[in-house]
């Protein structure tokens, strides 16, 4: 970090030592030094004899090195950042002053003659001037003052905005991976350039035989050789074609793989803030515009870079003042391309988001086309779908006028080097100081070096549209998830006992939300455990923290007196199952759910499948267990889904089994045999279940009332229907009173004194695994406020 008063001898170093060199360079225009050679240039002026007017420039760049600290000083440091680009398109335009003072001072002189010393130090001294205004813009007076902003805030804005310089290395990183075909490409490149740069000259030739000799035989040697530089070039340019096309597959291939591999390494949390349809524009639109334009780019560039620099040859051995013209001219474009690169990499970004924007619309509404058809809401869908178009339309339009201002620019300044091309060489032919038919061979050049100048222009059009494409890819890319699996534990059995001590969690995106306080309990080795408690208590977000998608705020999460963080990974989600409330299926056969990611035999698939009580159902369907069950499960009904994803958590033979609403979707008839497979054959597993059934819950071992994300009470369906002021009891007393109002009420037992405590007994006699009445109780269709629990 610099200071401001080492910035201010900085800028004013660089301004005297510019203005000095200037000064003295200046005098030297002459045979000798002399301050006579400075003054007598203000009397008698000539752009064709005179260096003044670069003294004049001269000043200029001094107030470009003085202008940081002016900036620093009326407490604007904040438009520093702003500047490097308006400072890098004046330097452009100065080094282009050199070349062109370069041709003024010799048209006047006789050829042959050179130029004064002091003449071609000021030249040379001007363009490396504009070189050093640029570079200590970028590197020394942009960056601003530690006075002003803390490093760390600093630091914090360099992560958060790439530079676009860093992200085309990066771009260009997945070219150096696929070197192989890059190498096969850029030969037969080469030979294609190369075979190209000679066609102008050769059709100079034709043009100047036929005009000059007009002879046969000269007319066929030129046709001959044009014929052979033809064919080579067509054969290179097909290899050519080929090698990159595929090296941009393999690119492609890459850059959605590391972006996939990026994306799944990540927390729960991270897929809560991003969107699923954001997130897939991401692996589909705009990798694809990484791999296309980047790949096509660096082939476009490479091709035109060879073409460029042969045809450059070709020019300045046939005449260096008409090169210099067009070298004049070639800065004044690059600050064209330059100004429209920097405003369309802003534009592809927006357009990027925009197009993620309606991908995510449209992913959503796709996702849940039964939701939107039930509600009749198909237009209202497509008018969502269509505004989110129209942004994205909105912005492409922006983009193709602010192309139109480019092509013209870039168009304009073609036709006028062509032209300019034209009347000096028409001039220099008049001097005698150029052939007339190396003129046309010239010309032939010129176009096709302005049309190489067109498409590298192009090319940083299009690696911005990469930079543009390629921010939020790197970006997830590089996020480095906030829950790391580093953990080494591998024993060789887990008993299956879990720990929650002291938790306080609450959710990242709604981090001032509280969800646990202080919650603590145990469960012992094949125990069922089952929590109870109002939605939003907390009861998912324990099962949530045991399978590690997130981490406590506080506390920890121990199974079998180690924290859940030490055990490996896949390890601890091979001993741990966990049954959904709403469980998600794979596109896949019924086989390959069952089985997913766990090397189980046939005959393990079908055991599970029984003990889930979905064989029969499986068995019915047309390719019995190589049916598939469509995106989501979308073929099979709720029960089918929960069953078939009950089957592929006991196939894994967990120690430890969360089941959370696993049973929900089934009915009366099939939970109750799904609950006896899983109490019969989970002997010694340690089960924590989430239930609003009753009949679920009281065959727990222990049962643990969640409310407002601490514990209340624990115990055994007896022991909690005992203590008749606790919340347990008073649901189940509230759910009792409202199912008995469809029935006739029951007396109460005979020499019991508290009437409150004759039912409070009574309830463990009458709650049944299922109802008489074939309706399933819930401990959650009552309110749990107090006015509510206590108001019988």
């Amino acid at each position: 970090m610099f200071s401001i008063t080492r910035r201010l001898s900085w800028g004013t170093a660089l301004s005297v030592l510019d203005f000095s060199l200037c000064l003295i360079f200046v005098c030297l225009h002459g045979a000798s030094f002399s301050l006579g050679n400075l003054t007598s240039q203000f009397g008698s002026f000539s752009f064709f004899s005179s260096t003044i007017d670069l003294l004049l420039l001269c000043l200029v760049r001094m107030g470009l090195f003085l202008l940081p600290t002016g900036l620093y000083y009326s407490n604007k440091s904040h438009l520093l950042p702003y500047m490097i680009q308006p400072i890098f398109c004046i330097s452009l335009l100065m080094y282009a002053v050199s070349p062109t003072k370069l041709l003024l001072l010799v048209e006047k002189i006789p050829s042959g003659t050179p130029l004064y010393f002091g003449d071609y130090a000021i030249l040379i001294w001007n363009f490396v001037a504009s070189m050093i205004l640029d570079t200590s813009w970028r590197t020394y007076f942009s960056k601003p003052p530690s006075a002003y902003v803390p490093l760390e805030e600093e630091e914090d804005e360099e992560t958060r905005h790439r530079n676009t310089f860093e992200l085309i290395v990066r771009l260009l990183q997945y070219c150096k991976r696929e070197w192989v075909w890059h190498v096969s490409g850029f030969s037969w490149l080469f030979i294609y350039s190369v075979t190209r740069i000679f066609v102008p000259y050769y059709t100079g030739q034709v043009i100047a035989t036929v005009v000059a000799t007009k002879s046969y035989p000269a007319l066929a040697t030129a046709v001959y050789v044009m014929t052979v530089i033809s064919l080579v070039s067509a054969l290179a340019a097909g290899f050519r074609g080929g090698s990159f096309e595929y090296a941009y597959a393999r690119i492609n291939r890459a850059i959605r793989y590391d972006l996939f591999a990026g994306l799944i390494k990540q927390e729960v949390a991270f897929f809560d803030a991003h969107k699923t349809g954001e997130i897939a524009s991401r692996l589909a639109a705009d990798c694809q515009t990484m791999s296309d334009t980047v790949a096509l780019n660096v082939n476009v560039f490479l091709r035109n870079c060879v073409m460029l620099l042969g045809s450059m040859i070709f020019m300045m051995t046939l005449s260096w003042r008409l090169s210099l013209v067009t070298f004049i001219l070639v800065p004044i474009i690059f600050v064209a391309s330059k100004i429209f690169g920097t405003y369309y990499d802003f534009l592809s970004e927006k357009t990027q988001n925009a197009i993620a924007d309606s991908n995510d619309v449209a992913e959503e509404v796709i996702s849940t086309m039964r939701t939107v058809r039930s509600f009749a809401c198909e237009n209202v869908e497509s008018d969502r779908f269509y505004e989110k178009l129209t942004v994205t339309l909105k912005i492409t339009k922006t983009k193709a006028i602010a192309y139109v201002g480019f092509l013209w620019v870039s168009e304009l300044f073609q036709t006028f080097i062509i032209v300019a091309v034209l009347w000096y060489g028409g001039h220099l032919v008049l001097q005698q100081k150029l052939k007339a038919d190396l003129l046309v061979s010239f010309l032939l050049y010129q176009m096709q070096l302005g049309d190489n100048l067109r498409q590298m222009g192009e090319v940083w059009t299009g690696l911005m549209q990469s930079v543009g494409a390629s921010r939020k890819v790197f970006e997830y890319i590089d996020r480095q998830p906030r829950i790391e699996h580093k953990g080494t534990m591998q024993p060789p059995e887990v008993k299956g006992r879990i720990e929650f001590r002291n938790i306080h969690f609450s959710y990242p995106i709604r981090s001032a939300i509280p969800i646990l306080r202080d919650l603590s309990f145990t469960v012992e080795p094949g125990e069922t455990v089952a929590l109870v408690g109002p939605s939003g208590s907390g009861k998912s977000s324990c099962i949530s923290l045991l399978e590690n998608f997130y981490q406590p705020n506080a506390g920890q999460v121990l199974i079998d007196g180690v924290p859940l963080e030490e055990y490996e990974h896949h390890y601890i989600h091979k001993k741990i199952a966990l049954v959904g409330q709403e469980p998600v299926l794979f596109a896949r056969s019924v086989k390959e759910n069952i089985r997913y990611c766990v090397d189980a035999t046939e005959e393990q698939v079908i055991e599970a499948a029984e003990m889930a009580n979905a064989h029969s159902f499986i068995m019915q369907t047309t390719m019995r267990y190589e049916t598939n069950v469509g995106e989501k499960g979308s073929q099979m009904s709720g029960g089918q889904k929960q069953r078939i994803a009950i089957a592929r958590a006991i196939v894994r033979e967990p120690a430890i089994l969360l089941l959370d609403e696993a049973t929900s979707a089934l009915d009366t008839e099939s939970e109750s045999i799904v609950q006896e497979a899983i109490y019969k054959n989970l002997d010694g597993k340690s089960v924590i279940l989430i239930a609003h059934r009753l009949s679920t819950v009281e065959k727990a071992d222990k049962i643990i009332v969640i409310n407002k994300g601490r514990v209340e009470q624990i115990g055994n369906h007896e022991q909690l229907l005992r203590q008749t002021e606790g919340t347990y009891a008073k649901l189940v007393q509230r759910q009792m009173m409202g199912d008995d109002k469809k029935r006739k009420p029951r007396s109460p037992p005979a020499g019991t004194s508290n009437p409150q405590q004759q039912q409070a007994g009574s309830m463990a006699r009458k709650i049944s695994p299922r109802d008489p009445s074939g309706v399933p109780m819930s401990l959650l269709s009552t309110s749990f406020s107090a006015s509510s629990a206590t108001s019988h």
